[in-house]
């Protein structure tokens, strides 16, 4: 799926059907469509869905951001890979396989960051 300004503002109106009441928070990374002039008119003119973005750089508070750390030190750092086809191999091999990497993920993909919430007003 392409995601764009027009996915964007489908996603919001499909949220709201699942959550006909109260106000919707969505926290977002800096992406160029949640900035977008036309989600900036959707969302001026629907006051239930509340836009919270990510600062600039935070890959501390994206778990999916530790993991390709995790995977680039295990896969790619000090390691030469003469041909496309071994640094594929190693890749599959890392994900077909993560299951002996269980330990290490667990304490690194825990939810323990810190997000400065009460900077936004939630009312």
């Amino acid at each position: 799926m392409f995601i764009c300004t027009q996915s964007t503002i489908a996603l919001f109106e499909k949220m709201q059907q699942h959550q006909v009441t109260g106000k919707l928070f969505v926290i977002s990374d800096n992406a160029k469509y949640y900035r977008s002039k036309l989600v900036a008119e959707y969302l001026s003119r629907n006051k239930r869905i509340k836009l919270i973005f990510l600062p600039s750089y935070s890959p501390n508070l994206n778990l999916i951001e530790r993991l390709w750390k995790f995977y680039k030190k295990e896969i790619l750092y000090d390691t030469y890979y003469e041909k496309f086809i071994d640094f594929k191999n190693a890749t599959i091999a890392f994900f077909e396989n993560i299951e002996i990497h269980k330990e290490q993920l667990l304490s690194l993909l825990k939810d323990n960051f810190y997000f400065p919430i009460e900077k936004f007003s939630i009312t």
